[in-house]
Formats: C-alpha cells, sequence, structure tokens
C-alpha cells in the first residue's frame, strides 16, 4: 500500500515512543527491501545451566537452562544405583512450575523414568516433547514399571497406572529436524545414533542457541545412523562425557572379540549371560549373534534366548519405524524382516533354563540390580564353566560396575555370600560417544561453551582438561564446565538485538544512517518495527482511543471563550448539540428513526432508475414538472433547494440562544458550557480531548486561556485585603479568620458557594453533588458520608495549601502538605 503522509506531530510522537522504549533512535541497516534489520539495544543476558541428575555422575539426566525468563529441562529420569525417591534428580531443588517444556531425548530410563512422576507428583505445567519411537517404547517401558512396582510390593512406588495415563495424553511427538515453537522457544530434534528415536535438541531461546546430545553416538551400527551434526553452530553445547577420554575400538573388532568370549565359554560347556536393556543395545547384540550362528552353522544346535517380553512386543516399534533405522536395514526390510530371528527363542522364566546345557541368554536389566538378570548371575556364577559379559557400560554402585573390579564373592539379594567363579568379561556396545568422537564434534561445531554431564567425576575432568587443551593449541576459545548436580553454570552471553521493519515503513527502502520511526512490537524474543496503521495486519493486537474530559469552573461566555481562543488556534467551529454524558431521549429516538425510513425510500427508488450521464440533470426537472407522490398516491412536500436551507438556518441563527460548545482545532478539542444546576454544580466548560502528546497541548493551551479570563472573585479580593490588614496589625485572629475565608472562596470556585463560614470553629460548609461536606480547617479534616467527595475535597484542600504556600499567611497554620512554616506574627 502508498506510505501515507504523516504528519511532524506524529513523527515526534513516536520518535519519543521509540526513544523511551529503546534509549535512543533506533539506526537503520540497508539492504534488505521488505525487511530491514534495526538495531535495538545491546545487553548481557545470563544463561543458567543447573544438572539436577547427571552432575558428575551417570544416571537420573535431568538438565534445566534458563534463559530471558524461559526454563527448558532436557530429560528426566531416574538412577539405576538407588531406589525410590532416591532415585530421582533433585527436583526439590526448583520450582518446577516454571519450566516451560521437558525435551526428553530417548526412552532408556535413566533418561525419561521420571516423567510420570513429575507430570502426576509435582506442579509441572510445561510441554512434553518426544520422538515418535521414543513415545512408542516409553509407554510400554512405564506400564511394566508400574506392574514391576506392584509385584514387589514397593511402598515407595513413584508413580501409578492414572500418572503414567495423564503422561501420555500430554507428550506431544515431534520429527527429526522439525523445528517447533514453544512460546518463543525453537526446538528442532536431531538424530543421535544410541538407540530407536534418540535424539539430540538443539533449542534456541531468543538468539541463543543450546545444543543438548543427550546419550549420542557418531558411529553408525549395524541398524542406526550415527549422530546428526546441526547445520549452525551453537553457542553452547552439553555433551555427554559418559566415556571420558577413552577410545572405543572399531566396531568390527569389538564385534569379533565379543564373538569369541561367547564361543569360549560355549565350547567348554558353559552359559554365557548378557544382561542388557530390554530396548536398544539388546536388538544390536541380537544382530550381531544371528550373524554369527548364520555363519557358523556349527553353533545351529546352541540357542539363544531373549528373557524379555517387553523387548519381544516392542519388535513391532522397530518394524514400524523402518525409515529412522540405517540405509543397510532399509535395504534388509525390502527382502526380509531382519528382526525376524531364526535362532533366537523367546524365554518367559529362569524355570525353562534348569535341563539346558550350554546357551546364550539376553536378561534384563543390564546393571543385574535386580530382575531376571540377577536371578541367573546368582545361579550361575558358582560355577567357572559359565561366563557374564557386560555390555553396556556400568554406572557406580551396581553389581555389573562391582564384579568388573575383580572381586571373588558377591552378596545375593537374600544376603548371603556367594562365590564368584565364572568369567567376568566386557565389551562395550552402548553406543556412546568416546573422547575421539566428542573432539571431533566440538572441533566442527566450535562452540565458546561446553557443559560435560552424564559422566563420573574423575573422567569429566580428565575429558575437561584435554577440551581445553585441544582447543588452546587449535588457538580457539573455549570454555568447558564440569558441573556438580545443583551446581549452576552462569555464562553471559551478549548480542545484538535486530528488529524487522515490516509494512509501509519497508515499501522505500530506508538507506545506511537513515532514522526510522514507527511502534516497536516485541513477539516471544522477535521485533518488528510498524507503522501504527499495519498494527493490526502484523499483530493480534488492537489500538484503541483514549477520550480525557476536565471540568473547569468559569462564568464566561461562549462568545468571549471563542474570541479569545481564535487569537490562538484557527478552525473554530460552533457545535449545535454535543453532550458526552447526556442520554437521547425515546421521542428524538423515534424521531431519527424516523428521518432515515424517509431518507432511504427516495434513494431506493434512485437505485432503480436506469443510469445516464444525464440522469441528475433529468431529475431535477422531472421534478419540477412532476411532483413526486407517496405510496398513497399522495403529493409529496418538495424538499427545499440547499441555498434556501442554509438562508434558513443562519436567519434562525439570529437571536437564537448562545450554542453549547466549540470545537478547536478542526475537532481535535470540544468545549462544552453548562450553566450552574443541581446536577452539574457551578457553571463551568467541560473540555473533552482524544488523547495524545498534540491534542494534550491544545487542551492545556485552551485551559490556560479559560483560567486567564476569570477574574478573581470579589469575596476573594476582600479576604486578601482583610488578610493583610491583620498581618499589619499582628491580629492572629484576624489573620486565621482571612486565611479561612481565602480558602472558602477558592473551594467555592471549584465546589459552588459554601452554605456556611464558621470563623470561630474554622469551618467551612459545602454542598457537593448532594452530599454534605464539613471542612475543619484548624486540623484539615473532612466530614462527608460520601467517601468519592470527601477525597475530592481533601484533594482539594490540600491542593490549596500548596497554591498559597508561597504566600506570607501560608505560615500561619500548619499544612497537610507539610509546606507552611512558623507563626507569621513572630517573624520569618
Amino acid at each position: 500500500r502508498p506510505q501515507p503522509e504523516h504528519s511532524g506531530r506524529e513523527e515526534q510522537a513516536l520518535k519519543t515512543i521509540m526513544a523511551a522504549m529503546t534509549g535512543g533512535p533506533i539506526e537503520v541497516s540497508a539492504g534488505l527491501k521488505r525487511a530491514i534489520s534495526v538495531d535495538v539495544t545491546n545487553k548481557d543476558d545470563m544463561l543458567e545451566i543447573m544438572p539436577l541428575g547427571a552432575g558428575s555422575e551417570v544416571g537420573r539426566s535431568c538438565v534445566l537452562a534458563s534463559y530471558k525468563n524461559k526454563t527448558v529441562m532436557f530429560d528426566c529420569g531416574v538412577h539405576p544405583g538407588y531406589a525410590g525417591i532416591a532415585s530421582l534428580p533433585y527436583f526439590d531443588e526448583v520450582d518446577l512450575s516454571t519450566v516451560d517444556a521437558m525435551l526428553i531425548t530417548h526412552f532408556h530410563l535413566d533418561h525419561c523414568a521420571a516423567v510420570p512422576f513429575v507430570v502426576g507428583r509435582t506442579n509441572f505445567k510445561g510441554r512434553i516433547l518426544m520422538t515418535h519411537p521414543t513415545k512408542a517404547i516409553f509407554a510400554m517401558l512405564m506400564n511394566d514399571f508400574v506392574k514391576l512396582n506392584k509385584q514387589s510390593d514397593n511402598s515407595e512406588a513413584l508413580f501409578g497406572e492414572k500418572d503414567v495415563q495423564e503422561c501420555m495424553r500430554r507428550i506431544e511427538v515431534i520429527d527429526f529436524h522439525q523445528e517447533m515453537d514453544i512460546d518463543g522457544v525453537k526446538v528442532t530434534p536431531y538424530r543421535a545414533g544410541h538407540v530407536l528415536g534418540a535424539c539430540m535438541f538443539y533449542v534456541d531461546i531468543g538468539g541463543l542457541r543450546m545444543l543438548y546430545t543427550g546419550d549420542y553416538s557418531r558411529t553408525p551400527d549395524r541398524h542406526l545412523p550415527g549422530a546428526d551434526l546441526p547445520p549452525i553452530p551453537p553457542h553452547v553445547v552439553i555433551v555427554e562425557a559418559t566415556y571420558g577420554v577413552s577410545p572405543h575400538s572399531p566396531r568390527e573388532e569389538r564385534e569379533r572379540r565379543f564373538t569369541d568370549m561367547v564361543r569360549r565359554v560355549l565350547t567348554r560347556g558353559g552359559k554365557v549371560l548378557l544382561p542388557v536393556v530390554a530396548l536398544g543395545r539388546a536388538q544390536e547384540v541380537l544382530l550381531i549373534l544371528e550373524d554369527y550362528w548364520v555363519k557358523h552353522p556349527e553353533l545351529k544346535g546352541v540357542p539363544i534366548y531373549q528373557a524379555s517380553a517387553l523387548a519381544k512386543r516392542a519388535m513391532t516399534v522397530y518394524q514400524t519405524y523402518i525409515n529412522v533405522l540405517n540405509s543397510d536395514m532399509k535395504a534388509a526390510f525390502e527382502e526380509s524382516n531382519p528382526f525376524v530371528f531364526n535362532h533366537v527363542n523367546h524365554l518367559a522364566n529362569s524355570s525353562g533354563l534348569d535341563d539346558v546345557g550350554p546357551c546364550v541368554v539376553l536378561a534384563t536389566p543390564s546393571m543385574l540390580q535386580s530382575g531376571l538378570s540377577r536371578d541367573l548371575f546368582e545361579s550361575w556364577c558358582g560355577d567357572s564353566k559359565n561366563g557374564v559379559i557386560i555390555c553396556d557400560f556400568a554406572v557406580q554402585g551396581t553389581l555389573a560396575r562391582e564384579i568388573l573390579s575383580d572381586c571373588k564373592t558377591v552378596t545375593s539379594r537374600t544376603g548371603q555370600e556367594l562365590p564368584l567363579r565364572m568369567t567376568v568379561d566386557a565389551i562395550s556396545f552402548s553406543a556412546h560417544a568416546d573422547y575421539p568422537q566428542t573432539q571431533q564434534f566440538l572441533d566442527a561445531l566450535a562452540p565458546p561453551h561446553v557443559v560435560l554431564v552424564h559422566g563420573e567425576a574423575g573422567e569429566m575432568g580428565k575429558l575437561k582438561r584435554a577440551l581445553e587443551g585441544k582447543a588452546a593449541a587449535d588457538g580457539k576459545k573455549m570454555m568447558v564446565y564440569n558441573p556438580k548436580n545443583c551446581q549452576a553454570v552462569e555464562i553471559k552471553h551478549s548480542q545484538s538485538k535486530t528488529a524487522r521493519v515490516v509494512g509501509r515503513l519497508a515499501l522505500n527502502p530506508p538507506k545506511e544512517g537513515d532514522r526510522v520511526s514507527g511502534l516497536l512490537v516485541q513477539k516471544d524474543f522477535g521485533h518488528m518495527i510498524v507503522a501504527p496503521e499495519d498494527l493490526h495486519e502484523y499483530t493480534s493486537l488492537k489500538t484503541a482511543k483514549l477520550t480525557q474530559r476536565q471540568k473547569v469552573p468559569t462564568t464566561q461566555k461562549l462568545g468571549e471563550l471563542r474570541f479569545a481562543l481564535e487569537a490562538l488556534f484557527e478552525g473554530i467551529h460552533t457545535v449545535s448539540s454535543w453532550d458526552p454524558e447526556a442520554k437521547p431521549e425515546p421521542e428524538a429516538l423515534a424521531a431519527d428513526d424516523e428521518k432515515k425510513k424517509k431518507e432511504e425510500e427516495p434513494a431506493a427508488e434512485a437505485e432503480e432508475e436506469p443510469a445516464s450521464p444525464t440522469k441528475a440533470t433529468r431529475g431535477k426537472k422531472k421534478a419540477a414538472a412532476s411532483p413526486a407522490k407517496d405510496k398513497n398516491g399522495a403529493v409529496k412536500k418538495e424538499e427545499p433547494a440547499e441555498e434556501a436551507v442554509v438562508k434558513k438556518e443562519e436567519d434562525e441563527r439570529e437571536g437564537s440562544p448562545e450554542p453549547p460548545g466549540l470545537s478547536v482545532n478542526g475537532g481535535q478539542l470540544t468545549i462544552l458550557k453548562r450553566a450552574a444546576d443541581k446536577k452539574w454544580g457551578a457553571e463551568h466548560a467541560l473540555l473533552q480531548w482524544d488523547a495524545d502528546p498534540i491534542n494534550d497541548m491544545i487542551a492545556d493551551a485552551v485551559l490556560s486561556v479559560i483560567l486567564q479570563l476569570e477574574e478573581e472573585p470579589e469575596h476573594l479580593t476582600r479576604a486578601e485585603a482583610a488578610h493583610k490588614d491583620a498581618m499589619k496589625n499582628k491580629d492572629k485572629a484576624g489573620v486565621q479568620a482571612a486565611r479561612l475565608r481565602i480558602v472558602a472562596a477558592m473551594l467555592g470556585v471549584q465546589f459552588g458557594e459554601p452554605r456556611a463560614i464558621d470563623e470561630e470553629n474554622q469551618v467551612v460548609e459545602l454542598r457537593v453533588e448532594n452530599a454534605d461536606v464539613a471542612v475543619r480547617y484548624g486540623n484539615r479534616d473532612v466530614d462527608c458520608a460520601d467517601a468519592a467527595v470527601k477525597s475530592r475535597v481533601e484533594t482539594a484542600l490540600e491542593r490549596i495549601d500548596m497554591a498559597i504556600a508561597d504566600s506570607s499567611f501560608s505560615r500561619a497554620l500548619p499544612s497537610v502538605s507539610g509546606v507552611s512554616g512558623a507563626d507569621p506574627l513572630k517573624g520569618t
């Protein structure tokens, strides 16, 4: 649309608004046609990152990031080494109602199992995001979690079925690379490798970019691709430090070592226990074993058992989300389902192994804390033929970590000491990043700040020193932090904020150094500058008009006011009928309706006539030759010509009473004159105008003119003269009496003549808006049953004291304002 012409007052008003909001003018950057970047302000903002779990430990991952009054929670899991409330993150350290979003990276319990507790047992009100596969498997895991608690009669159950149901109702799903806006927080998930559906969350809050990796792996495995590299480098990376500075051997080598370990145990007639997480690494291990059994027919008679009903049910999820698997698995699905294992059998319980010889069993949980894996371990650990292979990261405080420390005995769940004779081996298929992966990942992203989580304190310390040393050697600035639980990391993030100039302001792109005036609108963390006329098109905001009214006591006639105002303003016009507080009479409304009907009838008839260039001329001639008739056939009365109407109005105006109002400056301000009566009180002028800086100045000028025209009341002049004489004669009582009459006169100007003045008791009685008022001037008390009227009189009394504070008589008595001083008769 074309650019409208703005008057100087509009431009000045907009510049005033902009200066007040931004601390100065806004300089426009050149180069954009319809969206122009404008530097609004520069200030430092503080990002706070606090781990509530996984701070210098592995387990109960939960990290809070707060910036610009927005708070995001990354992951919400439990610690596998603890039970009940002790396994939870430190939720009591924060107000969970302030968390805007909870972002769950994957379905492992140490990253998600506390979500139902937070939803059902805390004041958390934010949104919850997961990928599609994560939500599907999460539902299975949480329902099994509840069933296990019921079976064990756990009095410290963290949540129940209703909590899980409510949790599932609130979870929202998000696709990889899909950006979702949560009240200004932009969230984008990227592939993390690790397990099916695992993601890294890339979060943008007001231009501050964070990447939370969760558990990730940059190395592809048999069924998953490696982690993505976000295209836009973040300012802060929160990265796992699970393996510290340790490197992984190549995947092919690890698979060969693993199958060799399994074969050695089977060759000596033993049983192989593989403690695994039901979903994730279990599928990777099954793919390895299935492939090895196919390539070695001699092992055909050795059974492989999967002792997890959950893993069996979840296999449908793997078959559903083929699109998130790697290219090899997608190709394999073209021919057959690679997750249908010909050499793997399902095992319902441990009794099914009583008469079985050499075999391989995958059982949960991976840390040997409870469940079938613990039962089988206690049954088999005393036989040297058997072997256990830890395929996941062994968390501190678990039995899996304990047996890797070369112990000779273990304590059973019943408290019995058991000899540990079976072989114990470890091979990592956990799909966590090692040091080379982490170092290369951070080299590619080059973030200025790195926060380490999900690692033991010692390993994190080593990784911190290694990353800082590598950055220094490369000449890069990188701050690395390794906080403990509940220890906040504060990072200053300074950036130049920009505002997009849109709409008609961008039609003519300004040049470098030009100034742009408009309304600065902030939505979430974005800014735009728009013309007031475009506000409704680019925002949901509505413009409003503020009308101001002020009553000014005056006895001047409207004609005298007009004469005085015409010396200052052009465009003074009379207003024949205007009263903002008057309600139209029913008769007047009926007359208006009848008038409208009469006006509409000839207009409708005119519309029926055919269009013609000389239609108006012919119409006039026709009216003169053939008078119009109404519906009943009666001849209508002819309307007088416009010139005759004007002449008639001018004639009627002569000798008519004074019009009630004036319009100033083309209608910018209107003045209504009212006579004294019971409803309105003293004779006064009512000023009305639409508030803006220009109209406010016009109102001040009009008010000044009215006040200057008003002569000082005669009784006020007499009171001032009496006060002067009393001061001269040092008559203290006369000074007080004269001061009371001065105050009474000034109150009378505003509220009408006082009904009585009691000089002896210093009391002035008034009648204000049908309410009796008694002003006890000696102690500045006001008695009135109407609270609103009492407040107005008290305010007026205080202002009167302030107005006469500089006069000599103002020191005669103490004032409510505290301005007056000592007795004037004692000198100054």
